[in-house]
């Protein structure tokens, strides 16, 4: 990250991006950046092929030349980025293509954050130059909050009005907490206008952002904290049932040590298009020598095979906790789906609705249908950005997930899986045999499944879904591969780029170790969550800290509502402490 000043304001670059525009502790804008979206909804990269900059104290400059991937692999743009010392920066592109291609989204996008700006009001300038007094949502808004924009503003905690204007293109806003980013998202073309769009050979694109500061400062910030400060509150709330997604082509041997983990419960996904009756009966037979629960998720594509599934399984499914049915065709589980589950199952079962996909499906639909006993939504943090810091922004989005989900669900219960650090598939795929991988590994496998950062990841997710204190069960992974928590004994199936070794115990697996015997979360606060954040957990002998230090330096922690002296936590680690 390259450290740069506009005047009063502060930011950073990193590869053709501006993040983290702050005046002085305040976070403003959280990203700035320039997004091709292919036919598939895919976010494809730019290359860089090059830089110059000019950098002073407090004003720069820089100009760069883009060139697209993909579909896009014959569009160059020139990017500049300037800011000066009066607190405006300007972000702005123009580029052309050699050849046709088909986009989904070709444009600038910005990110508000969601911290101090939920609820509060702002002015919108539409296209034909209106201006009307508005609001960010404090609920997840299930549709766009903001259309055909061309300027937003707000008042900052100094008292001064920060203000966006955007050319080139109509701009709408949607609230990207729907897939667990913690942001509200700018961006162009509106989703209501139809795609993919043809950009033709020859075709001029260009779009630019400003950004500037109006007013007299009214107000003094308060100086932002020197130190790390974990706060522990004393009210306590039970951890969800925590749970691992059975791996496809399982073996009983891969799960010899899970009986060492502190998970409730295992989950068999099937495709009822695909489904193995062999799978179904090992894994049962699996749960039962690990002495842990069975959940069964079902994916028809009519009533009809739910009701054959069932006839022909009424044994097993006798020994399963939870059936979970998800329909392939809608985005939530129609209602005559569970009614043909209850009307066979009978009373006693536990039956969950909703959706295999995305919080904002549930959100956006009928989730709630007569006889189910819960609803579910999966869960990852790389529907939109897959950098590091963006993952550890979203995981306090996701106990906010959970309250709007207990808000839909009303008296019923909620499961939230699977959750994986990368999306399992694409559901907005059109042509599913063009969305290939941006990285040498499968588009669902992430590297860091094996690293320190999914530990602490997992350890602050589990966290904050505890704390909505509305979760009822939190389903993670897979069980062994390169998805899951430990490598399978026959090994890595990409020893190069997934460097593994047979039956290797991922750090993550210490997480859920360090999990067994523990029921309650206690209540906790960072005055730095993207530097160290807490999971503390408890039972009846033991408080048991797990901390997460997302930095690439040692961090000394203090603590309140604990009777703890300072701690110093290791660079990029996960500490556990039992006081």
């Amino acid at each position: 990250m390259q450290k740069l000043n506009a005047g009063p304001l502060t930011l950073e670059y990193s590869e053709g991006s501006l993040w983290n525009i702050r005046l002085r502790e305040e976070e403003a804008i959280r990203r700035i950046y320039l997004v091709f979206q292919d036919i598939n909804w895919t976010s494809r990269p730019f290359e860089i092929l090059e830089e110059k900059w000019n950098i002073a104290d407090d004003h720069f400059s820089a100009d760069l030349e883009l060139r697209g991937s993909n579909d896009a692999e014959n569009f160059q743009a020139k990017l500049q980025i300037v800011g000066s010392s009066v607190g405006e920066i300007k972000y702005g592109f123009i580029g052309s293509s050699t050849s046709d291609f088909m986009r989904n989204r070709l444009g600038l996008c910005l990110l508000h954050p969601i911290a101090n700006l939920a609820g509060k009001s702002c002015k919108l300038i539409l296209s034909g130059g209106t201006k009307i007094i508005s609001e960010f949502p404090n609920d997840i808004s299930p549709s766009q909050p903001f259309k055909n924009l061309s300027g937003i503003s707000h008042t900052l905690n100094n008292g001064q009005t920060l203000e966006v204007k955007f050319k080139g293109e109509v701009f709408e806003t949607e609230d990207h907490r729907n897939w667990s980013d913690a942001s509200y998202k700018t961006y162009c073309t509106p989703i209501e206008l139809p795609f993919p769009v043809k950009v033709s050979k020859g075709d001029q694109i260009a779009q630019e952002v400003t950004i500037s500061l109006n007013g007299e400062a009214s107000r003094v910030q308060k100086l932002a904290q020197s130190k790390v400060t974990i706060s522990v509150s004393e009210l306590e709330v039970s951890l969800p049932d925590i749970g691992i997604n059975i791996t496809e082509d399982f073996s009983e041997s891969d799960h010899d040590e899970f009986t060492e983990i502190g998970i409730g419960h295992l989950r068999l996904n099937l495709d009822l298009d695909d489904a193995s009756n062999t799978n179904f009966s090992s894994a049962v037979k699996l749960s039962k020598k690990l002495g842990l629960k069975l959940d069964l998720a079902v994916k028809a594509t009519s009533v009809n095979q739910i009701k054959e599934f069932l006839k022909s399984n009424e044994e097993l499914t006798a020994l399963v906790r939870n059936l979970l049915i998800f329909s392939k065709t809608h985005k939530v589980t129609p209602a005559e789906f569970i009614a043909t589950a209850r009307e066979l199952l009978g009373p006693q079962q536990i039956i969950s609705a909703g959706t295999d996909l995305y919080f904002t499906e549930i959100n956006r639909g009928s989730a709630v249908v007569p006889e189910i006993d819960q609803i579910n939504f999966s869960l990852n943090p790389q529907v939109h950005s897959f950098d590091d810091r963006t993952l550890i922004q979203n995981l306090a989005t996701q106990e906010v997930i959970a309250l709007n989900a207990a808000r839909i669900a009303g008296s019923k219960r909620i499961s939230v899986g699977p959750i994986t650090l990368r999306p399992r598939f694409n559901p907005n795929a059109t042509q599913p045999d063009k969305d290939v991988s941006n990285t040498a590994l499968p588009a669902s496998v992430d590297s860091r499944q094996r690293t320190w950062f999914n530990e602490a990841w997992t350890a602050i997710s589990i966290k904050y879904l505890a704390q909505s204190n509305s979760v009822n069960s939190a389903t993670y992974f897979e069980s062994v591969g390169w998805r899951g928590i430990r490598e399978s004994k026959s090994g890595s199936k990409d020893s190069i780029n997934f460097p593994s070794e047979p039956g290797e115990a991922f750090p993550v697996w210490n997480l859920f170790a360090a999990l067994k015997g523990f029921s309650i979360c206690r209540k906790s606060s960072s005055s730095a969550p993207e530097v160290v954040d807490s999971l503390i957990i408890g039972n009846s002998e033991t408080t048991r800290l797990i901390l997460a230090n997302f930095s690439s330096e040692a961090q000394q922690v203090h603590f309140t509502g604990i009777d703890l002296a300072p701690v110093v936590l290791p660079p990029t680690s996960t500490t556990y402490l039992d006081i």
